[in-house]
């Protein structure tokens, strides 16, 4: 079963990473530009088939009017097995867990930081949870489609199966009182960000081997679930670089 992925970043990391995914894109009639350029010829030399359409029907194509005019129909969205993702052993390895995430526009943002921390795969909930749709391959600027995205029936039995790998688990958690600048952030990692009304449900606040604050200066006292993980991440890669025991 086929999906469509819509808007310019995600259309071409698509093309980069998996052409062989795509069975057709749309090009509105009327788009011009360098960017639209740069996809209609990606698309050329990828071969892969192409056609302008009235800008009427890639909004019907994308069942939205955000697609910038690029729309391509791509292969079924292909989850990794956690099970892979561990078989692969390094230094430093690094996963972020979100505990029941339901905007696609913060999944998108969260996956789209953890690519840009290089981590090793993002963890979500098959249930009450937002999946991979179009809407956050769009938000996530295409890192979904270069991401390994593991959809697990339970994440406090993941988070177990990430300690039995001596992966050490971080819940972010406003009202702790040891920070992410107070922690050793260097090893192996999992980071774990919870849903943008309650947080971390309990079960999987118990799982976490420690929990972290960001520390807020002003007077609001926590922040949105998408830029805590990617503060946190970052963080996670300061402390990394300054690190002389990994790259």
């Amino acid at each position: 079963m086929s999906r469509v992925i819509y808007g310019i970043h995600p259309v071409l990391e698509a093309i980069k990473a998996a052409p062989d995914s795509i069975e057709r894109a749309f090009i509105a009639e009327g788009r011009q530009g360098w960017a639209v350029g740069e996809v209609i010829e990606a698309l050329s030399a990828a071969d892969i088939p192409w056609e302008h359409v009235p800008r009427k029907e890639v909004a019907q194509f994308a069942g939205t009017e955000k697609h910038q005019g690029v729309v391509a129909r791509v292969a079924e969205f292909s989850y990794s097995s956690l099970e892979t993702l561990l078989a692969v052993r390094r230094e430093g390895r690094l996963f972020l867990v979100l505990d029941g995430i339901q905007d696609p526009q913060n999944l998108g943002s969260l996956i789209r930081s953890g690519n840009g921390a290089g981590v090793d795969g993002v963890i979500i909930p098959k249930r009450r949870a937002a999946a991979v749709t179009p809407a956050v391959v769009k938000a996530s600027a295409g890192a979904a489609e270069v991401t390994p995205v593991v959809q697990v029936t339970n994440i406090v039995t993941a988070l177990e199966r990430l300690k039995d790998e001596h992966i050490w688990v971080i819940g972010i958690e406003a009202a702790s009182t040891v920070t992410i600048y107070d922690a050793d952030l260097s090893g192996n990692l999992a980071v774990v960000i919870g849903s943008e009304g309650g947080g971390m449900r309990r079960l999987v606040r118990e799982r976490c081997d420690s929990l972290l604050a960001i520390p807020m200066a002003g007077a609001i006292s926590s922040l949105n679930a998408s830029i805590a993980g990617a503060v946190t991440l970052f963080e996670v890669c300061r402390q990394r670089r300054a690190s002389p025991q990994l790259p």
